[in-house]
């Protein structure tokens, strides 16, 4: 019924604009794939090892000319993010825009945004997207919980069933609900986009300030050349929330001083029919390890807190690269090189046999991936692929993709 609701309200948005100039469009995607037998969500975006047959998205976008320099944009979807047979429905973007306040050096919107670091949230519809895959950073799960902070293997079973689950470098769409203020300089020659947000980029309550203070999110961007850009991003902020589980932190440390800070570099190319996207990302979870303790109830008491507290650091690397066919319109091939690799700390827990010894606090994942594309009408896309990916650890994972997929923009 709430389902219903939300489509039957946003249908009624129509009538009350009735004065504005609107745009309705939207996006269907369908799915085929074969994970391997390790397959989860959390690390392939396959529910199981089984032939899946999917309608992975359906999206509906609004888009309204309020007035002179005042627009409304809006996003509704349908995703089958979870591991069972429910389909969510969302309002994913919800925002008004005051366009050149001050010429195009000053833009500024309100609402439920894409955050501004980095490149691939502007690039992860699937007509933009040339490959099925969608880079590890947006959703691979990683041993860090917005509840208990760094988990031992102990601590990655409680969050998979009781504590919310891993965090992502950045939480899957990338959509944060805050104020932001963008422009450009000199021709469109500087960019700048700068977001005051609720949460920090792994956060997965995004609509919600859990903390004191909101997070920053921005990105720099140069674009000296017809046929390239660079910029560099930023994005700080607490990713602890307030729970039973760390209400047991040392009383001198709130949880506002555990944060994520996340550094960003991309790059993009094109030129004839060549696209290159590149992005790297440093990032550091400055995070409590909380002890568990089955003796107690609540079973957890301080572990590593304040000037003990660990961090967690992580580089990511990602490369896509499309070639689109010289002679046969709307074929293309393109390739993706996504890589997460992990820092060191010292093993924290004493159950284990590294106890006290340097170990990467996660295992490093590389992901090489392919795809042929074809655009078999004006905005219908057809896509076949495969996801090779490697695990550094004994045995390892079986967690290779084989897969389809055809995408309606209507």
């Amino acid at each position: 019924m709430k389902r219903l609701l939300l489509v039957f309200g946003f249908c009624l948005m129509v009538p009350l604009v009735s004065l504005a100039q609107i745009s309705l469009s939207g996006i269907y995607d369908f799915e085929i794939k074969k994970g391997g037998k390790d397959s989860k969500p959390e690390s392939n975006k396959v529910t199981n090892d089984f032939l899946q047959l999917n309608i992975h998205s359906l999206q509906l976008f609004l888009d309204a000319s309020i007035a002179n320099d005042i627009s409304f944009s809006s996003k509704l979807a349908t995703s089958k993010r979870g591991g069972n047979d429910a389909i969510g429905m969302d309002l994913e973007l919800a925002y008004v825009t005051f366009s050149n306040i001050v010429g195009k050096a000053v833009n500024v919107s309100a609402g439920k945004v894409l955050t501004p670091f980095g490149t691939y949230t502007r690039r992860q519809l699937s007509p933009d997207n040339p490959l099925i895959g969608t880079p590890l950073f947006f959703y691979y799960a990683t041993n860090v919980s917005s509840v208990s902070g760094y988990l031992d293997s102990t601590g990655v079973l409680l969050a998979q069933s009781l504590y919310g689950g891993r965090l992502s470098t950045v939480y899957y769409g990338g959509y944060y609900a805050g104020l932001e203020v963008f422009g450009s300089f000199a021709d469109d020659f500087l960019f700048y986009d700068f977001a005051i947000l609720n949460a920090p980029l792994s956060s997965t309550n995004p609509g919600v300030n859990l903390d004191k203070q909101p997070a920053f999110h921005g990105r720099v961007a140069i674009h000296p050349t017809i046929w390239g850009t660079f910029g560099v991003s930023l994005s700080t902020g607490s990713f602890l929330e307030r729970g039973p589980v760390n209400y047991s932190l040392d009383w001198k440390w709130s949880v506002e001083d555990y944060t994520q800070r996340t550094i960003g570099f991309d790059l993009n190319l094109n030129h004839s029919y060549y696209e290159l996207n590149a992005e790297y990302i440093m990032n550091r979870f400055h995070s409590p390890y909380i002890v568990y303790d089955f003796t107690l109830n609540p079973p957890y008491k301080s572990g590593l807190t304040g000037t003990s507290a660990v961090d967690l650091k992580s580089d990511e690397l990602l490369i896509d690269l499309k070639i689109d066919a010289p002679f046969y319109p709307g074929l293309y091939v393109a390739a993706r090189y996504n890589a997460v690799m992990f820092g060191d700390i010292k093993d924290p827990f004493s159950g284990s046999s590294t106890f006290g010894k340097t170990v990467p606090w996660d295992h490093d994942v590389q992901r090489f991936e392919v795809a042929l594309g074809y655009k078999v009408a004006r905005g219908v896309l057809m896509k076949l692929g495969y996801q090779w990916t490697k695990v550094d650890i004994t045995p390892r994972p079986k967690l290779d993709v084989i897969g389809s997929q055809i995408s309606v923009s209507f």
